[in-house]
């Protein structure tokens, strides 16, 4: 009877991890993008960006290596699709627009995974800001197996596909070298510029998303 109840025990807590794993997910679910400070919309389309900027947030989500410590910046972005036609977005043309203090705007195109993990784990002699960014000419790190877990936690972490389907949010992260230049995102912008509606190949007006009110 011991064992009985012993092995009944272990199926009720397995019960109830399997049921707060569902409660977790739906939470993540019910999350309206909206309420984030920093997002634009309109034609039926919301995008949020979250940019992640404290060294604790990242090691919360990437672990043991983070972009941070490699002076990436990593946005969690939201799209929002109301529409009853699903949209396809241009991954490649979305930027980042810097705003360098005493200097001109710079245009930052995203990095992949691979690319986070060679500037992260590169491990430059000179880890002190540089001007002008992104960086270029790092070496890149030999894909080892410390390299190849980081970089596919990179992977499952970021936005992996270009369609968004109607009545659903999609979400994914998107990483850019700002070389360790966080306080310069009050001052900077998120573009998403390419967007068409699947049905009718209609164009979406661009997008363009203030960071100054994610930014504490």
């Amino acid at each position: 009877m011991a064992r009985i109840s012993r092995y009944s025990m272990l199926a009720r807590i397995g019960l109830l991890i399997f049921a707060l794993g569902f409660v977790t997910a739906g939470a993540i679910a019910q999350m309206d993008p909206a309420s984030l400070p920093a997002h634009d919309s309109h034609q039926g389309l919301l995008i949020a960006a979250n940019p992640y900027i404290s060294a604790n947030r990242y090691k919360e989500k990437f672990g043991k290596h983070t972009p941070y410590d490699g002076g990436i910046l990593a946005i969690e972005l939201f799209f929002r699709n109301d529409n009853d036609s699903p949209i396809r977005v241009n991954l490649k043309t979305m930027q980042l627009l810097v705003s360098v203090p005493g200097g001109s705007r710079q245009r930052l195109d995203p990095l992949s995974p691979e690319e986070v993990a060679d500037l992260v784990l590169a491990k430059p002699k000179d880890p002190s800001p540089r001007i002008p960014i992104p960086r270029v000419g790092v070496p890149r790190k030999s894909h080892d197996k410390d390299w190849e877990e980081f970089a596919g936690t990179l992977r499952s972490a970021a936005l992996a596909t270009d369609l968004l389907p109607p009545h659903a949010t999609t979400h994914g992260f998107v990483y850019f070298d700002v070389d360790h230049h966080y306080d310069w995102l009050s001052t900077s912008r998120f573009d998403v510029p390419d967007l068409t509606f699947m049905t009718g190949n209609k164009a979406l007006f661009f997008f363009q998303i203030d960071l100054a009110p994610a930014i504490p």
